[in-house]
């Protein structure tokens, strides 16, 4: 996994922004706007992917200013680290400043199929691999243990 903080996040954002509009300079300010439902007892704002609605930054250009929201830095992180998982989390406390991380997971776990299993331990086995080839038979003897039958 991959975790991000918000300059982190600024750095992504920037890119992809500039390879989406490569003409403009820009500014991004971490500002978020939220309505009074998601404003805590304490006057505090928490935010995760889930709040995709939500204005979280501003994107300022020398003759204008346009709002980024939640849904878009998912996406241009998405862009980033494709086939990933991401999850984003921002808050904003009483005096406005906002702190943000992103967590970035990939599937990379491989599941094989028992023939598969089979060949990579006559693989293990002629490479001499003991630790190898103890690890992928109790593997393929788990994936064929027989459940007991009922009577």
């Amino acid at each position: 996994m991959i975790k991000l903080n918000e300059e982190q996040i600024y750095a992504v954002l920037h890119k992809q922004l500039n390879r989406n509009f490569p003409v403009q300079t820009m500014e991004l300010q971490y500002h978020i706007e939220a309505d009074a439902r998601l404003i805590n007892e304490t006057g505090s704002v928490s935010l995760t992917n889930k709040h995709y609605w939500v204005k979280v930054m501003d994107c300022i250009y020398p003759t204008h200013a346009r709002p980024i929201l939640m849904s878009e830095i998912i996406y241009f992180l998405r862009q980033e680290y494709m086939d990933s998982t991401i999850r984003v989390f921002m808050e904003q406390d009483t005096d406005g400043k906002v702190s943000a991380t992103a967590e970035i997971s990939f599937q990379d776990q491989v599941v094989l199929e028992s023939e598969q299993l089979k060949s990579l331990i006559d693989l293990a086995l002629v490479v001499k691999d003991k630790q190898w080839f103890d690890e992928l038979t109790a593997s393929y003897l788990m994936m064929n243990r027989s459940l007991p039958s009922s009577l």
